[in-house]
């Protein structure tokens, strides 16, 4: 029985065990510590700035904590001299997140932690779950309003609103708790100001309150009612929104925390045992391509498919989306690739999953040569040159068992047709005592590449025939357009105009498709199709019901079938078909709308396309 006892002795402490570290961020040391326990994390946001977060540590015992210490505050070290502003603390707390790779995760923000904790919340993170904040600093000019009201009614030269901030005034008797000799004064003055009757740093005029509204989650407000400016300002922050939910400790001023722990610690843990039945009940969207059945001829990866490698052909067309949060200033990038297996076809861009939380950056390739290839993605902040982490994305492509096409003098003009990868020859024959031979002088390296050496074979003279020098260039599609080759006779030597030329033009086609494919990211780009081709337009809109794209302007085509609306990976879009009624050259508009009955028009897009009769190539707006 003995022996029992001790194992649950064991195990309960080993599940309380608490550690420390550092994150680097900007150059800085980010010191945190975590209290490990069961169920999901609370990342602890202490009040400030200028304090050590230690104050906070074990105001949730029995449940997982994370606490950090600001930039200037506690254990954390600055080694830069990076400017700190509100949006440095934001992106502070992001790289926290994703340095540890906390994948889901409660804020509970105390005073000036709270608008921290805001801030980030609207930039809409995946894997937020709720938000808790105490007697939070959110609605600065009326914080200044009540500050200017309590100054006018005592001693200028006694009055010190550092006390009414960090506690209930000068007689607080948890003074010693939030107190001038343990605060960081640089950075305090920096965010609050010198001036002691009013608000005359960073934070003056700043109203984070206003964002609260477009915060879809759960949110718990704690107010003291002897804190300062008391809960009757605190209450008009749930004006408008269902989400939040609003307590009043009866006995409490700043640090109910503290002052009332019991029942700080019963309310805090029902809500936040709430928000995570709420949230296992609405289940996260998985990422299934399947949502996406009525797009045909998507090809798209996620974070999952990285650090694996993926069977492609030479031709296909696949997007690549990564979880990132550009409002706290984190996204991903290519940080190498070889073009000549990988193209990158369109601008990378970004895509917010309203619903779900968090966003994802796209980036659309072509597989354009065989082998065994690589993209190597890179994740960091604005804030620093050093990436958080690097991914890569592997892809094998099957070299095709094609023929090469050959082209020799008698193709001279010609415009030759081939596929993207396909071989092709060229071979060019001269006398073998002229002493003259054949150069390349035009090329469009951006449509052809050159995969191997040119190669030279002679073949002597015989009593039936003359010697000669065959010349052989090899050439293959590398991107779909046009090419020019253009090849000059003469002395390699001397710079003398050549003798003669030989020219002709080379078409990478794209293969036959029944759709061309248009996305947010062709905006403003010009298409080339084929008349027996349908257009698929598919544009990316919000989560509200009150809004929808329109097609405005169009000729030389028509709809075909009702718009349809397809989610997937998080993201609604509008899904419109469209069929060439003539050859020649049509211009199409789209126009979104949101707000009541849709009447706001809030964005546009637009493409020009070419119908021909025949294949045609995408262009570039310059090239029409």
């Amino acid at each position: 029985m003995r022996t029992f006892f001790v194992i649950i002795i064991l195990a309960f402490s080993a599940s309380c065990l608490a550690y420390e570290g550092q994150i680097l961020f900007s150059g800085n040391e980010i010191h945190y510590e975590v209290e490990e326990a069961d169920g999901e994390v609370v990342i602890l946001i202490g009040d400030g700035p200028g304090f050590s977060s230690s104050y906070m540590k074990g105001i949730l015992s029995g449940r997982k904590t994370l606490r950090y210490d600001q930039l200037e505050s506690g254990s954390s070290k600055n080694h830069s001299d990076v400017a700190i502003d509100f949006q440095y603390f934001v992106a502070e707390l992001a790289s926290l997140i994703f340095s540890l790779e906390i994948n889901s995760f409660h804020l509970l923000g105390h005073g000036f932690g709270s608008a921290i904790a805001v801030g980030f919340a609207l930039t809409n993170p995946e894997g937020l779950l709720s938000l808790v904040m105490i007697n939070p600093r959110l609605n600065l000019p009326a914080i200044d309003s009540a500050l200017s009201d309590l100054a006018d009614g005592e001693s200028s030269q006694s009055f010190d609103k550092f006390y009414y901030l960090f506690g209930d005034g000068p007689t607080s008797e948890l003074k010693p708790v939030l107190s001038r000799d343990i605060i960081n004064e640089e950075i305090y003055n920096l965010f609050w100001g010198e001036t002691p009757t009013f608000i005359s740093g960073i934070l003056r005029g700043h109203d984070f309150s206003s964002g609260l509204l477009d915060i879809n989650l759960p949110i718990l407000i704690c107010s003291g009612l002897n804190s300062f400016p008391g809960a009757k300002n605190l209450l008009t922050f749930q004006e408008g929104s269902p989400n939040i939910e609003f307590v009043t400790f009866m006995n409490s001023g700043h640090l109910p925390m503290f002052e009332e722990k019991k029942a700080f610690k019963t309310i805090v843990e029902d809500f936040l045992q709430r928000a995570e039945e709420n949230f296992g009940h609405q289940g996260q969207q998985e990422m299934n391509l399947d949502d996406m059945s009525e797009v045909p001829g998507d090809m798209v990866f996620g974070w999952e498919d990285l650090e694996k490698v993926h069977e492609l052909h030479v031709g296909d067309d696949f997007s690549v989306k990564l979880p990132s949060n550009r409002g706290a200033g984190y996204f991903w990038k290519v940080k190498s690739l070889d073009e000549n297996s990988i193209r990158l076809i369109s601008d990378p861009y970004y895509e917010e999953l309203k619903e779900s939380g968090g966003g994802r950056d796209v980036f659309d390739f072509r597989v354009v040569g065989s082998g065994k290839s690589s993209i190597e993605f890179s994740f960091g902040s604005l804030w620093e040159e050093t990436s958080i982490r690097t991914s890569s994305f592997s892809i094998n492509v099957e070299k095709p068992n094609i023929d090469p096409i050959i082209i020799d003098s008698s193709d001279v003009g010609k415009t030759i047709v081939v596929g993207l990868n396909e071989p092709i020859e060229v071979i060019l024959d001269s006398p073998i005592d002229s002493g003259l031979r054949w150069r390349i002088s035009a090329t469009t390296p951006e449509v052809l590449r050159q995969p191997r050496e040119n190669e030279v074979k002679i073949t002597e003279p015989s009593p039936y025939s003359a010697g000669k020098v065959a010349q052989t260039f090899y050439f293959e599609g590398m991107n779909y357009g046009q090419a020019r080759l253009r090849f000059d006779y003469g002395s390699l030597w001397e710079d003398v105009a050549p003798e003669r030329t030989f020219e002709a033009t080379i078409v990478v086609a794209e293969p036959v498709r029944e759709y061309v494919f248009v996305q947010d990211s062709d905006y403003g780009r010009t298409i080339s199709i084929r008349i027996d081709q349908t257009v698929l337009v598919r544009l990316k809109k919000g989560n509200e019901e009150d809004c929808e794209w329109q097609l405005s302007s169009y000729s030389a085509v028509e709809p075909v079938g009702d718009i349809t609306e397809v989610e997937y990976m998080g993201v609604r879009y509008s899904v419109f078909r469209l069929k060439p009624t003539d050859s020649g050259d049509s211009m199409l508009e789209f126009l979104y709308f949101e707000g009541e009955k849709r009447r706001e028009q809030v964005d546009a897009f637009k493409i020009g396309l070419v119908i021909t009769e025949e294949s045609g190539q995408e262009m570039s707006p310059d090239q029409k």
